[in-house]
């Protein structure tokens, strides 16, 4: 088990323009560079279950990959259990993944594929003199390795000068952008300096100080045998253990990538969309699995889905992300009951929060909505959520109205929409509605069934509790967790 800090963690690809032919790799030349993640911060506390979440491209793998060390951390430090990792190997974080292809050997049997890591892992064992005392002596390898790393980070620093300089002199029309670049690589410069620093010390260290010296030998047939076993019985795959992976459905490799990743006991799981290859069905009965998994365990697990189902069914705590960057994190019910901004309230809920362009007013102790169409409908104040007091000032404001579809009750008296579909799915039935001269619909979902028709007039009306309003330029929410208004 594991607790995580990532601090002001950026990823950045560098782009490369066209280079003429035999031109020397010291004429290529950036164009574009793609920053995937930015400036990502959050501290994972031991025995989280951590789902990261977002339409895809929105950087969620590629943070899980920095955690795992499978990509290099463009800017910003990760630690894990106070140790700074950024320049540690991937093998050596003591960390699992499981992909979302399983990456099983398909000539291997199950009980091969999950002990496969344990045969070609090596245990270190502590090497005695001859009078039984631990050998410990000035390690050459490990201050190569050292030095080694602390030249990288110079040239690193050497580079971001260089840059910082160009940037400082550049006549780049637009300054402010030129700005926000000199502060985004003077902070990425400070952070590699105290990696130097770090490098430094440890260097110095490894070159005075003689360090305890070990043997690593493989794992006894005996001891991998007790783990794949433990692991075939908690994930209830002992029958399957001399099976190919051709001979196996999904769920089944599912488990099998599951119990390859459990028996090396990691600080911490994770878990790159291993569910998107099965079908609906078994993707909800691995769902539980997994939970189940996580609770036996106890140990940190960082989740990866764009299924916000699985992140709300799954996670004690998610982040959403979008375009590289943190929109919220919460635990599931804050991120569905009080999304901090318009895309984290679209994104999680199905179906997804419906939205409405409008203007409101504050008319005594009553909010005044008027929609595109020209309707009006007056919201109790004392109903809905503290709103943000200069949206209360008697002017009218421009904001996007948010209710999802169990929010909004047939209503004769109501605003009048028209049915355009509807869908009955058994225990609920979902009306989509159109207000006149909108061209996109909205969803009422009602429990019981009902005779309306497609062209029907309804009337509908808010449940004000659960009304919410974003500003309509930032998109933020303009309300509080509290309900009441002055």
């Amino acid at each position: 088990m594991a607790k995580l800090l990532l601090r002001h963690v950026y990823k950045v690809y560098a782009g490369v323009g066209k280079v003429k032919k035999n031109a020397k790799a010291e004429a290529k030349k950036r164009s574009g560079d793609f920053v995937a993640v930015k400036d990502f911060n959050m501290e994972i506390n031991d025995g989280e279950f951590i789902v990261f979440v977002g339409p895809s491209g929105c950087g969620k793998s590629t943070t899980l990959r920095m955690i795992a060390g499978l990509e290099d951390i463009s800017g910003g430090e990760l630690y894990i259990d106070d140790q700074l990792v950024n320049d540690v190997d991937a093998k050596d974080r003591d960390i699992a993944m499981v992909f979302q292809s399983y990456a099983l050997y398909p000539h291997l049997t199950a009980y091969d594929n999950i002990a496969f890591g344990l045969k070609m892992r090596k245990i270190p064992v502590a090497k005695l003199d001859k009078d039984g005392n631990q050998v410990a002596k000035i390690d050459n390898k490990k201050i190569s390795e050292t030095a080694k790393k602390l030249k990288k980070l110079q040239k690193e620093n050497e580079a971001l000068a260089k840059d910082i300089e160009a940037l400082k002199s550049s006549d780049k029309l637009d300054r402010e952008q030129a700005e926000a670049d000199i502060r985004y690589y003077s902070e990425k410069k400070a952070l590699l300096e105290k990696r130097i620093e770090e490098a430094e010390k440890s260097l110095k260290y490894y070159q005075t100080t003689p360090v305890p010296q070990f043997n690593y030998v493989h794992m006894s047939k005996e001891e991998i045998d007790e783990k794949v076993q433990w692991a075939a019985g908690v994930l209830g795959i002992e029958e399957l253990l001399d099976s190919k992976p051709a001979e196996m459905s999904g769920g089944q490799r599912q488990r099998i990538a599951l119990g390859r990743a459990m028996v090396r006991g990691p600080k911490v799981f994770l878990l790159d969309e291993p569910l998107s290859n099965l079908d609906a069905k078994l993707r909800t009965a691995m769902r539980a699995e997994i939970v189940k998994l996580h609770n036996q365990l106890k140990t940190t697990f960082i989740y990866v889905t764009h299924d916000q189902i699985e992140a709300m069914t799954m996670g004690t705590r998610i982040v959403v992300m979008k375009l590289g960057v943190i929109q919220q994190i919460d635990t599931p019910t804050n991120l569905f009951d009080y999304p901090d901004n318009k895309f984290v309230a679209g994104f999680i809920g199905t179906p997804q929060m419906n939205f409405f362009e409008s203007e409101i007013k504050r008319e005594g102790d009553k909010l005044n909505v008027t929609f595109k169409d020209g309707q009006n409908v007056s919201l109790k104040l004392s109903e809905l959520r503290s709103i943000q007091d200069e949206y209360l000032d008697g002017k009218p404001h421009s904001v996007y109205l948010g209710v999802r579809g169990e929010n909004i009750r047939l209503d004769e008296s109501g605003i009048k929409a028209t049915l355009t579909i509807k869908e009955v799915l058994g225990n609920t039935t979902q009306l989509f509605l159109r207000f006149n001269g909108e061209d996109n619909d909205f969803i009422v979902s009602v429990p019981e069934r009902n005779d309306l028709i497609p062209g029907d007039a309804v009337g509908v009306s808010f449940t004000e509790k659960f009304v919410h309003l974003f500003d309509r330029e930032s998109e933020l929410s303009i309300m509080s967790r509290e309900y009441g208004n002055k």
